[in-house]
This record gives structure tokens, sequence and C-alpha cells, in this order.
């Protein structure tokens, strides 16, 4: 059971968010805790998308997600990728789910939460997209 809250609030002209509690491991309880359209970190997703794809990036392919699998179990592969996060977006009406390796819930077990977590969106029909660090 997932106890991880968000808050977003202004700071003068800063937009602080705070995550707090733990993440889910549950990827039922994942599709309960979807973000909208408008995420809190990203603003609109669509746009966020666009962005994405005008640096030359693209959804994640079957084979890159099974790369992520098999070989995602070291914090090096992250880093070596540039990685920030994985976007989980559904087409229709962009829904989404973010899993990010600097989370202490990702890095655990081998990075489980994140390989299993983006490989049950792919399933469901998500896209897939890659946040870079930079």
């Amino acid at each position: 059971m997932s106890t991880m809250k968000v808050e977003c609030e202004r700071v003068g002209k800063t937009k602080v968010v705070a995550l707090t509690g733990e993440m889910t491991g549950d990827y039922n309880e994942m599709m309960n805790e979807l973000g909208n359209k408008f995420h809190c970190l990203f603003g609109n997703i669509e746009k966020m998308i666009g962005k994405i794809k005008a640096d030359g990036s693209d959804k994640l392919t079957i084979d890159e997600i099974n790369h992520l699998v098999t070989n995602g179990k070291i914090r090096e592969f992250y880093k070596e990728k540039n990685i920030w996060g994985y976007l989980c977006v559904r087409p229709s009406d962009y829904a989404n789910y973010m899993f990010s390796p600097i989370d202490s819930e990702n890095r655990d077990n081998n990075f489980a939460r994140i390989r299993g977590g983006v490989a049950f969106f792919y399933n469901k029909g998500f896209d897939i997209y890659i946040i870079p660090s930079s």
C-alpha cells in the first residue's frame, strides 16, 4: 500500500513540490494513482511529450523495454543513459505514472520497481518516455 503524498505550493515565484511517504509496489494501486494530463512536476503532459520528441527522442520500443528489464539492475545503467526517470503515458487521455531511479523504492532490489513497473505499463498500452537528467 502506498502512503505517498504529493504537495505542490508556491513560495514566492518558485513552485515547490514535496513528495512524502512510501511508494507502492502494487501495480493495481499504481493504476489507481495515475496522474492526469496536468502533472504537478511537468505541467501539461502533452506538451512535455512534444518537447521530448523535439529533442530527438520518442516513446520506447519493445526492444528498449526488454533492454531495461534485463540490464537496468545497476545504478550505472541510468547514469550512462542520462535517465532522470521514465514517464508512462496512456495516449488516450494522457493519464500517467512516473518512475525515477533516484527514489529509494525504485533503487531497492536491483531497481525491480522501475523494471517491473515500466514493463507493466507498456503491456497495458501506455507509451513510455525517458525523462533525461539534463
